[in-house]
């Protein structure tokens, strides 16, 4: 899970920067306030350990709320004159939530092992 945490906070910040590019290529306040909002998502959970399965459901719906403000961030940003380069890093942030929901759902009921220090059992 931290492998996941990091990689969160690394979209997180790459959303923060799109959203200047927003501001720079004058999509509307619609677009950067939902890329904030999915800035937000992710920031929230990043620096928390997430061990037990009821955490990482939690992590899991952080990057479902990512998706979601990275899709309405996506929305308005065609509904606006946008410049083609938002678009692009739009979609791919829209993808990278889309990493991030699926790798969270693989390994929200994970439990660690007694026996080890590091393993986990699915």
């Amino acid at each position: 899970m931290l492998r996941l945490r990091l990689c969160a906070a690394i979209v997180s910040i790459l959303t923060l920067a799109t959203i200047i590019i927003a501001i720079v290529s004058e999509a509307g306040i619609g677009v950067a306030v939902a890329l904030l909002a999915a800035s937000a998502c992710l920031a929230i959970v990043a620096p928390f350990d997430a061990p037990t399965p009821r955490q990482r459901n939690r992590v899991l719906a952080a990057c479902v709320g990512y998706l979601v403000a990275t899709f309405a961030a996506l929305a308005f940003a065609r509904g606006a004159v946008a410049a083609s380069i938002l678009m692009i890093a739009l979609v791919v942030l829209l993808q990278l939530g889309v990493g991030l929901t699926c790798w969270a759902f693989a390994t929200r009921k994970r439990r660690r092992m007694p026996q080890s220090r590091r393993y986990f059992d699915n």
